[in-house]
């Protein structure tokens, strides 16, 4: 029985991925054959009938005994059908006329349904629930039909399709989440400089018109502010032509340490003058040249202080060493510093913690984006001695990088 079954499945598959016009055909010349042998079968009863029939009625002697001992015998000719006979044997004479078309088109049916009920009905039962699905923009699901035929070759083009479709919808959410992404950044980095911007105006309208600033002071600080508008008219050109973070350009260039100290210097002067709360900045790096993107470490130091700055209870401190060839950028508050959640997650995007509106994770975020571009990376604890979190970045000035 088990080499039966096998030859039997086997004979079920052949005939599954055989291609439909060829599967067609051998329903029909199954139909053919079906509709032959109920012909045959049935014009053989019926002739069989007939026969019975007509020797029932052919002559015959019927005997009978006279009262007197003699023996009559009465002959009765019955070559003549009755009249129900006679009705049965047209009847039976149409049903051998007309079985041939009866049972033509009755299994001609019957195999048309189970052909499409075997061949047609699953594929396209799992198609007309593909294209629902897509329809309510559900690609999260498989067209499989296992045959070989055009049904299962139109199921894997449906299935491509379904990929494509899956494959397009996420790229266009990754360029929705980029776009978002690279907006909330853009929003985020403007903040220090606006604030730097700030300071300085706020210094300029006390001091000039009481004319105690000298006017070295005052060439300083016009170039201060002209370096940070250049900074933000720089960073807002290059927003516009990108597609995601990941797209910022990279350039970085020969830089003497004392340069980068001082342009730290001068952003820490200006947010102090804003008073939002007291900024320090040590300056612990070698006198080296750097090869170093001012504008990507500037927009790094930018987005930390910002952080530190939402959190921080009195003051925040900037430090900056070099160690081979990293540079180590650490910026420490004295705020609640990081909770437990929060060391988990404050470099995802849209973290927030808290009863704050802004997401501290996007600064983090874009700010590891960033030192990663330069070889480096983002890293964040709590301060081992009292309240307060520190971040660090590090950035390799080498220039194999």
């Amino acid at each position: 029985m088990d080499w039966v079954d096998e030859k039997m499945e086997t004979f079920r598959i052949w005939i599954r991925n055989l291609p439909i016009k060829k599967a067609l055909i051998a329903y029909l010349c199954i139909a053919a054959v079906a509709a032959l042998l109920l012909n045959f079968a049935t014009t053989q009863v019926c002739e069989r009938w007939m026969d019975i029939l007509v020797e029932r009625n052919a002559l015959d002697t019927d005997s009978m005994y006279a009262s007197d001992g003699g023996h009559y015998v009465y002959y009765h000719e019955k070559g003549k059908l009755s009249a129900w006979e006679q009705t049965g044997m047209i009847f039976l004479q149409e049903i051998s006329k007309w079985c041939p078309f009866v049972y033509t088109v009755i299994t001609m049916l019957v195999f048309a349904s189970f052909f499409y009920r075997k061949r047609l009905k699953k594929p396209f039962t799992i198609l007309e629930g593909a294209v629902d699905r897509i329809g309510r923009k559900d690609l999260d699901f498989t067209v499989s039909y296992a045959s070989e035929d055009e049904m299962g070759r139109l199921c894997a083009s449906f299935e491509e399709m379904r990929k494509s479709l899956e494959e397009n919808q996420k790229e266009m959410w990754k360029l929705v989440e980029d776009q978002k992404q690279l907006n909330a950044a853009f929003a985020h980095d403007l903040r220090t400089p606006l604030t730097v911007i700030r300071g300085y105006s706020d210094f300029l309208v006390r001091y000039l018109p009481k004319g105690t600033i000298s006017q070295e002071k005052l060439k300083d600080t016009l170039g201060l502010l002209a370096e940070q508008c250049g900074r933000l008219e720089r960073f807002s050109g290059t927003m516009k032509s990108l597609r995601s973070v990941e797209e910022i350009p990279f350039h970085p260039v020969r830089k003497k340490s004392s340069e980068i100290a001082a342009r730290i210097l001068g952003m820490v002067d200006a947010l102090n003058m804003a008073k939002e709360v007291r900024i320090c900045y040590r300056n612990q790096m070698k006198d080296q040249k750097l090869y170093l993107d001012e504008d990507l470490f500037l927009e790094v130091l930018d987005n930390l202080l910002s952080n530190a700055n939402r959190y921080a209870e009195s003051h925040v401190e900037i430090l900056t060493e070099t160690e081979g060839d990293i540079l180590y950028l650490f910026v420490s508050d004295d705020g609640p510093g990081f909770s437990e959640d929060a060391l988990l997650n404050a470099s995802h995007l849209y973290f927030s913690e808290g009863t704050k509106e802004e997401h501290f994770g996007i600064g983090l975020n874009l700010s590891a984006i960033l030192c990663r571009k330069h070889g480096g990376d983002v890293s964040y604890t709590n301060c081992i001695s009292g309240n307060g979190a520190v971040v660090s970045a590090s950035f390799r000035i080498r220039k194999e990088i």
